[in-house]
């Protein structure tokens, strides 16, 4: 039990052989007899050739960069999806400003202009008068050209 203890403590240097020959014959004479600790030796020691067989993979060309690509991406969805939002809210509404405002001005220009004539209507009048000052019959002018001043 004591030298379950002992291994389990330096299992590591054990398997490197990194121990002082006197304690590495003790512990080799130990894993000889006791099976529970031959057998996580072996269990340690295929986990260390299982490491040093992941150490030799290559990793895929481009990974990294594929990676990166995948997390730019997925945030510049999330920064769209945020602008998005605040488009849908703020474009509808200052398109109905925008209308509401060129109606306002529309009103307030149409007013200004309500109580003068049109130039049409200074045309007739003008008309009007030199026909009757000439006493020229109405049937007469029915082909007038208007001309403006």
């Amino acid at each position: 039990m004591e030298n379950c203890k002992l291994l389990h403590e330096n299992v590591f240097a054990y398997v490197e052989k990194d121990l002082p020959p006197v304690l590495l014959q003790q512990l080799d004479k130990h894993v000889a007899e006791c099976a529970e600790c031959a057998a996580m030796v072996a269990d340690f020691k295929s986990v260390l050739i299982l490491l040093e067989e992941q150490k030799s993979i290559e990793p895929r060309p481009f990974a990294e960069t594929r990676i990166m690509q995948g997390i730019e991406s997925r945030l510049e969805k999330r920064q769209k999806s945020a602008s998005s939002v605040f488009g849908r809210i703020l474009q509808p509404a200052l398109i109905s400003a925008g209308v509401a405002a060129a109606l306002t001005i529309g009103f307030f220009i149409g007013s200004d202009f309500a109580g003068t004539t049109s130039q049409y209507s200074q045309n007739e009048e003008m008309t009007e008068s030199v026909r009757s000052d000439l006493n020229v019959p109405e049937f007469m002018t029915d082909d007038i050209i208007y001309f403006t001043e």
